[in-house]
């Protein structure tokens, strides 16, 4: 297989990732990366047009930086989230003491879960890296 093969792989998934949900939330239904043009998936949407730009031009060492980026966003994005529940729990805790509803607000909490968005996103990220990489092994 081109290296150039695995390049336009990641970039694909990367561009299609960003729109598979990434999180469940009750209620709400399945969040993705994209959230409507107001989440992070947006930055990785504009490192994956630069992606395929280098591609364009073979020029593959570039894909480090672009996915190196990439996944520099999403470990922000998912710390940033895993933040964010841990301080609604904490939230949570502190204000339902003793509600007789706390039941029904753990079972919201607990039902939050992370879906196979970010696998497809980091599969992305790691055919970028393995183009560049081939293109630096020769």
């Amino acid at each position: 297989m081109k290296p150039t093969t695995l390049g336009w792989m990641g970039t694909l998934l990367l561009f299609v990732g960003v729109f598979t949900p990434i999180v469940s939330v009750p209620f709400m239904g399945n969040v993705n990366y994209f959230r409507n043009g107001e989440g992070d998936g947006v930055l990785v949407l504009i490192l994956a047009g630069i992606s395929a730009i280098l591609l364009l031009k073979e020029k593959l060492r570039g894909l480090y930086l672009t996915a190196g980026l990439s996944l520099a966003v999403m470990l922000f994005s998912f710390f940033h989230f895993q933040s964010g529940m841990s301080e609604v729990r904490t939230e949570m805790e502190k204000d339902l003491a003793g509600n007789p509803f706390r039941g029904l607000a753990d079972m919201a909490m607990e039902s939050v879960q992370l879906q196979w968005g970010w696998a497809v996103l980091l599969v992305g990220v790691g055919l970028q890296l393995a183009c560049a990489h081939s293109q630096n092994s020769k």
